[in-house]
């Protein structure tokens, strides 16, 4: 069936204002963003595109300049918003207004929940969930080009023309299973964790801190902030002034003079070995801080000699599990999920910290089954290898569980 939707290129702020005021008056829409980040220090927003039932609208922000009105609508708690895979175009959000909405309904998280893979790209789960057909001929466009092709227009309309659609088929599968409770938790927690990572010291995400001591945390702390500095005032990506393994590296080697900084492998580009004097400062700070205000290291679990064995075990029961009730094994938990619910279950099942699979729908579906395997009440037995349930979940007869 042919899209009559109304179809234009918003480029004035009266235009923006216009497809406000209308999208305020459906309550739902759906949008996506193109941006281009590899060569500046916070992504260039290029287009925004917009989906509602009666039009698609592609806006450019480069042109139109002002977008505040357009961020209060996806902000507007009683306004749905539909998206793919919308943790990037959240985080610029973030960027934007130091805010997240409450609510996103995303397509690619809610198909996991209802059998699909996850995560699936935009164009793949069209197909498979529509039977539709977009064209990929634009992803490696430069966005920040002017004027707009007519194929660069027809692909990002593309991204954003099948969402209202795909949500609704997926909200009526969630239903159906009784799953709406676990897409609004799941969610809201994807936002949360969009949120924790832009409010998160950038510094704490490096390779390799967890073989540094705390006065090389703080030299790291210190060159994360330089090479932040510069990157903003250059306004160019971080790993353009210097890459992460070479921050970690210096702070582990904490070189004490130009000789014994230019002697590490890889510190041989003009622009760094034109700031030689304000690294080296940089250490030398982080050499005078007092021992009681370094930083701690980030706590790492010890495992039980055991752990990896038990969490392969866990893992594929995990899997059984999934299969059986139509759900993305990506998307219910990791092997960290996994080995952290031991800990917890060896720990006694303290009620101040609930792992991921001990909560909400996670706990629901697997969680608690999978805690009758590890205490040894449930058994994973091969049934049939050529089936499509070749293994079976089943309890332990003859006793009770260790």
């Amino acid at each position: 069936m042919p899209d009559t939707r109304q179809e234009s290129l918003v480029a004035t702020a009266a235009g923006l204002r216009e497809l406000v005021e209308h999208i305020r008056e459906e309550r739902r829409f759906g949008f996506d963003t193109e941006f281009v980040s590899e060569d500046t220090f916070e992504p260039v927003l290029c287009l925004i595109q917009v989906a509602t039932s009666k039009r698609l609208a592609v806006v450019d922000p480069l042109a139109v300049g002002d977008i505040d009105g357009f961020w209060d609508v996806v902000l507007d708690p009683a306004i749905d918003v539909v998206m793919h895979a919308s943790g990037e175009d959240m985080r610029i959000c973030h960027l934007r207004t130091g805010r997240l909405p409450d609510r996103v309904f995303d397509v690619q998280i809610a198909a996991g929940l209802v059998g699909y893979s996850y995560p699936l790209s935009h164009t793949n789960l069209v197909h498979q969930l529509l039977r539709a057909t977009v064209s990929g001929s634009e992803t490696r466009t430069d966005w920040r080009r002017r004027p707009l092709t007519s194929a660069q227009v027809k692909y990002a309309l593309d991204d954003v023309r099948f969402l209202l659609a795909m949500e609704d088929r997926l909200t009526a599968e969630l239903d159906r299973l009784g799953r709406g409770w676990w897409a609004d938790a799941e969610f809201k927690d994807y936002l949360k964790t969009v949120e924790e990572r832009a409010d998160q010291d950038r510094w704490r995400r490096l390779p390799g801190l967890h073989q540094l001591n705390r006065r090389s945390l703080e030299a790291a702390r210190r060159l994360a902030e330089w090479r932040e500095g510069e990157a903003r005032r250059q306004n160019r990506p971080m790993r353009q002034v210097m890459r992460d393994d070479l921050v970690t590296a210096i702070a582990k080697r904490m070189p004490g003079s130009r000789r014994d900084l230019e002697a590490l492998r890889d510190f041989n580009r003009p622009g760094l070995l034109n700031r030689s004097d304000e690294i080296i400062a940089a250490v030398a700070a982080a050499r005078a801080v007092p021992e009681d205000q370094l930083p701690e290291p980030a706590g790492r679990p010890d495992d039980a000699p055991g752990a990896s064995t038990v969490a392969n075990l866990l893992a594929a029961a995990l899997a059984q599990c999934c299969l059986e009730n139509k759900v993305a094994g990506s998307l219910v938990a990791s092997n960290a999920d996994l080995r952290s619910l031991i800990r917890w279950r060896l720990e006694g099942c303290p009620e101040g910290h609930l792992p991921a699979l001990a909560e909400g729908w996670r706990a629901e579906m697997c969680g608690n089954l999978l805690l009758d395997v590890l205490d040894g009440r449930t058994a994973l037995r091969v049934v049939d290898p050529e089936s499509e349930f070749p293994v079976a979940l089943e309890p332990v007869r003859g006793g009770e569980g260790a």
